[in-house]
């Protein structure tokens, strides 16, 4: 069994319990019983049957409500209640941010982002362009996507920076068998092209704010779309 699970589970037995006790200690027995005896058992089912998809998407779920359940709990206890509605209702408004926030920053993504983004590659986009997709977010690793419709003198200019770099390999006509990797020990830059795209992939040494450090940039030929892929593994 991994520490993670067993570091993670202790963590959130000890909350359990807390669940249980404040509202013991403040006369509302069963109500701490039926709490604390439905996160015991998710708990316990996902330790013992090591339930990844429990472990990474419900176990957040259950200790931002166990944090929100003992700080109301232990307001009331203290005969504060309505100071614990009030921080507990920050606590709950303050956790939907935190989980719907990969999906805030897909939404306020702006040609600006992009530009920086690419400019950190050393790509300058100079015409306008169309953002078409973007996307980021992972539990066990983070990736960042997104794909633009470019200008042609755009797509000009950055095909002929990947074909004009010393790293640029060749046409490739079989794929399948000729398909080069980047190394990740190496930190090489690879470059090549195919009848349909052209690509750049590599790994940095620094990773980026977002700590994507493998980043792979693709020039879709007939539809002049620049794809690009960043990941932290």
């Amino acid at each position: 069994m991994r520490p993670f699970y067993i570091i993670s589970a202790s963590i959130l037995i000890i909350l359990t319990f807390l669940c249980y006790y404040l509202p013991y200690k403040s006369n509302k027995k069963n109500t701490g019983l039926l709490v604390s005896v439905i996160l015991g058992i998710i708990i316990t089912w996902s330790l013992i049957g090591e339930l990844d998809f429990l472990v990474i998407f419900i176990w957040p779920v259950i200790f931002a409500f166990q944090i929100i359940f003992i700080t109301c709990w232990g307001f009331r206890l203290v005969r504060r209640k309505k100071l614990g509605i009030i921080f507990s209702s920050i606590l709950t408004i303050g956790f939907i941010l935190i989980a719907i926030q990969p999906w805030l920053s897909d939404w306020t993504f702006s040609k600006k982002d992009a530009r920086k983004i690419l400019s950190w590659h050393h790509i300058e986009l100079k015409k306008d362009f169309k953002i078409l997709k973007n996307e980021s977010g992972g539990f066990s690793d983070y990736s960042h996507t997104f794909t633009l419709k470019i200008s042609d003198s755009d797509f000009n200019s950055i095909s002929n920076q990947i074909r004009q770099s010393k790293s640029f390999k060749r046409i490739f006509s079989d794929i399948q068998k000729d398909y080069p990797e980047a190394g990740y020990k190496t930190h090489d830059t690879i470059n090549f092209e195919t009848d349909k795209y052209l690509k750049r992939e590599y790994y940095t040494k620094t990773p980026k704010e977002d700590g994507t450090f493998h980043f792979i940039i693709t020039l879709l030929k007939k539809e002049k779309q620049l794809d690009y892929f960043g990941i932290n593994e």
